[in-house]
């Protein structure tokens, strides 16, 4: 037992160096009045806790904030975020935490950006949602640009039948606003019904200070060319229009030339303004060049600026213009330009044979040569791709299947990016592949749903859940920061009691001392400011990240093997190619092998992504509630059991008047403290429970969300199996159809050779005969100066 008792004393000792190194050097004056402080400031605090945060504070993101950054992504083209923001300021409305300007604002451009992306059915969806509050302000600013975008989705999808529904709904509304934008609207719809009359009077009357004045003035052009067209006997059709040159078809497009050439002298005073512009010279253009006028056609096209959004389809067509001329060095020139400027813009298939066309009549036949070869080597084996496609998947079922997971390959061989392209616009009337993106899109929907409700199932079912709460966190960070800013007092009293009496204890009273002192480093880390509580967020998602980038580092690995079995495959493939002779039983023994390190790879890979989902679930379980916040509660609730304890015991042993002395000063304010600790304790349950009472709430409206999205799953199944056989087979024709397609590109690549050929033997045989004339017209002249010779020797003679 003495052995014993001389340990405990040592080890006291080294505890005693141990922590007067590491603490404050505070003596007992200083932190006696440092405690004390301390309580004066929480007491402070205490009385401005708000424990229903909820009831006053505003959301965390206001819906101007969210609008200005929806905006910003709107600009940037960034669609989807700009639909997810403007579709949180709609929902921010619908749950009474936004007044109706900004409701306006955000269906509007929600609005916006679903027609910009393309989506024009949710597009549709907004604009009539604005229609039907068109009556009340602040909604009746967006009337007018709402209808006229209702006219221009009718007219993007083919639905014109939806134009008599939309005048209905039109009719409803009285609002008017200032700026004209309604009464351009319903002509447009006019326009767009075919009531040429009541357009050009809605159009007609607009006040030219409106902002649609310049488009109003651009409808009444369009106008008089539809009308034009109607008296020379042209339908709607693109063959009808393409058969107007016609007796008298200048006279009769001269009205709408004039008034294109009307819209032109219109100031440019902004961007939409000046597009406009550019619109009407494109007009003029376009229909001098219908009228053969090509001069006055390429006069006007020049008039476009660069910049102009219109520019590379103006750079287009006065190539053709150049080419009806004959200039046909500019009209390649023009094309070269485009296809290097904006390939999109032109049919990469039809512009190289349009070039190597203009390069054969102008003489340059090796450069049209290559042209041509470089036409055929690049489809051709899209052809043969695409038949092996087509051979491949007979099943409609299958072949859609395909379609939506976005894996046509045949082979391992991709078909190439412009094949797609020409399937969608041969299937775009039957509006196919908008079947099959819009099914894409609502299968990546659901699943980011379902991948956001289970990361909302993970956080509520945390400690942490307060954090899917913002203010009730901040709440309740505030109150734990002042529990242990209280403990700070109680560590503050301990200093000072070891400077007033540091000696070495044994016994019960010893080990309680050794272990305060052990937990006082601990104490001390506990967060108390929001600078604290945040540093600590970081903290664990920095661990998380760690974690993160080791899987990452996992996942390079794995490509990198998986390059290597790629290697190895081709490898075994076409090792004969090269020569390399294997007897059967080792192919196949290598082949089994590698086939089973793929398997093996596999089932890494999805280890990974397991792996990769608990990084997620755990990241967003960081926070306040978490492991590390129970264990201050228990550091605190231990060093205050030992404090006391300790207390008690220095009284009982009677260890000097100082001591006491000092035990009698802090007692008031220990007592102080305990009960400010027990009001706040108070509090923080009170604020817990609203914690749980809003997790109950969110926790029905996710399950509620997530057995929509069940149903909506269900839903989208059942369509797309509806869909799957009509879907499919008109797809397989349109890919026969582009099949076809690469059939007659890859022949008039070859005729262009056979032509080049030929025109090359024809030059070659001209120029032949001309060095005969010539050779023979020499020798003719060669004879009358030989025969002048001898006739003036015989007259010498």
């Amino acid at each position: 037992m003495v052995g014993l008792g001389r340990a405990g004393v040592l080890s006291g000792a080294l505890l005693t160096l141990c922590w007067a190194r590491a603490s404050h050097a505070l003596d007992a004056d200083a932190a006696r009045a440092e405690a004390q402080q301390g309580v004066v400031s929480v007491r402070a605090d205490v009385a401005r806790l708000n424990t229903n945060p909820t009831a006053r504070e505003k959301p965390q993101h206001p819906p101007e904030q969210l609008i200005a950054a929806g905006d910003l992504s709107l600009r940037t083209k960034d669609y989807d975020q700009a639909i997810d923001t403007f579709s949180q300021v709609v929902e921010l409305f619908r749950q009474g935490k936004s007044d109706r300007n900004a409701h306006a604002d955000g269906l509007f451009l929600l609005g916006e950006a679903y027609f910009e992306s393309g989506q024009l059915l949710s597009a549709r969806r907004e604009y009539g949602e604005l229609l039907d509050l068109a009556n009340q302000p602040p909604y009746d600013a967006y009337a007018g640009r709402s209808l006229a975008r209702l006219v221009d989705v009718a007219l993007h999808t083919g639905r014109l039948d939806s134009l008599p529904a939309i005048a209905q709904q039109a009719r409803k509304i009285s609002a008017r606003d200032a700026s004209g934008s309604f009464e351009y609207a319903l002509g447009k719809l006019s326009f767009a019904q075919g009531d040429f009359g009541e357009a050009r009077r809605l159009l007609g009357g607009l006040d030219a200070h409106s902002p649609y004045y310049h488009q109003a003035q651009y409808v009444l052009g369009a106008i008089l060319m539809k009308q034009a067209l109607a008296e020379a006997g042209a339908g709607s059709s693109a063959e009808a229009q393409a058969r107007l040159v016609l007796p008298g078809a200048a006279q009769r497009f001269e009205p709408a030339l004039a008034q294109f050439r009307r819209v032109t002298e219109l100031p440019a005073d902004s961007a939409p303004h000046r597009q406009v512009i550019d619109e009407a010279w494109l007009a003029i253009g376009r229909l001098n060049y219908e009228t053969e006028a090509y001069l006055d056609a390429a006069a006007a096209y020049i008039r476009i600026d660069r910049t102009s959004p219109v520019y590379y389809e103006m750079l287009f067509e006065l190539a053709w213009v150049y080419v009806r001329v004959g200039d046909y060095q500019r009209a390649e020139r023009a094309l070269e330009i485009l296809s290097v400027a904006s390939p999109d813009t032109l049919d990469v298939a039809d512009s190289g044979l349009l070039r190597a066309d203009l390069m054969l009549r102008s003489g340059r036949f090796d450069r049209a040569l290559e042209a041509y070869k470089e036409v055929r080597d690049r489809f051709d084996p899209a052809r043969e791709r695409v038949d092996s496609f087509l051979a491949a998947t007979t099943d409609p079922a299958v072949y859609y299947d395909r379609l939506v997971e976005e894996s046509m390959e045949v082979s391992g061989a991709k078909l190439p990016d412009v094949v797609l392209d020409w399937v969608r616009q041969e299937a775009r009337g039957e509006r196919v592949f908008a079947v099959i993106e819009d099914v894409t899109h609502a299968r990546d929907v659901l699943r980011r749903s379902r991948r956001l409700a289970s990361k909302l199932n993970a956080v509520l079912a945390a400690p942490s859940r307060a954090r899917a709460f913002p203010e009730l966190k901040a709440s309740l960070e505030r109150t734990d920061g002042l529990i242990n800013q209280l403990a700070q007092v109680r560590r503050s009293v301990a200093i000072g009691l070891d400077d007033v009496d540091q000696r070495p204890f044994s016994g019960e009273l010893g080990q309680v001392r050794a272990e305060r002192r052990e937990l006082m480093g601990r104490l001390n880390s506990a967060p108390v400011t929001p600078a604290d509580f945040l540093r600590r967020e970081e903290q664990g998602n920095r661990s998380w990240n760690r974690a993160s980038q080791a899987l990452q580092r996992v996942t390079l690995e794995a490509d990198r093997l998986q390059a290597v079995i790629n290697g190895l495959r081709r490898v075994l493939d076409e090792a004969e190619k090269h020569g390399v002779t294997r007897d059967p039983a080792s192919r196949a023994r290598f082949q089994a092998e590698v086939e089973a390190n793929e398997r093996d790879l596999a089932v890494y890979r999805s280890r990974i992504d397991a792996y990769r989902q608990d990084v997620e679930t755990g990241r967003v379980q960081v926070g306040f509630g978490d492991r590390r916040y129970a264990e201050d509660e228990r550091v605190r609730r231990r060093f205050s059991e030992l404090l006391d304890r300790e207390l008690v015991l220095l009284q009982q042993m009677n260890v000097g008047e100082d001591s006491l002395g000092y035990i009698r000063s802090v007692t008031p304010i220990l007592v102080d403290a305990r009960g400010l600790e027990q009001t706040l304790q108070e509090k923080l349950v009170a604020l817990e429970a609203n914690v749980a009472a809003q997790s109950e709430q969110l926790q029905r409206l996710v399950d509620e969300e997530s057995s929509h999205i069940e149903q909506y799953t269900q839903k989208l199944d059942a369509l797309d199996q509806h869909a799957r056989l009509l879907v499919g087979e008109v797809a397989m024709r349109s890919f026969a159809n582009v099949r076809d397609h690469l059939k007659g590109i890859v022949l008039r690549a070859d005729v262009g050779i056979v032509q080049q050929a030929w025109e090359l033997r024809e030059e070659q045989q001209q120029r032949l005969q001309n060095l005969q004339r010539q050779r023979a017209l020499e020798e003719q002249n060669l004879d009358d100066e030989l025969r002048e010779v001898f006739d003036d020797a015989g007259e010498a003679l």
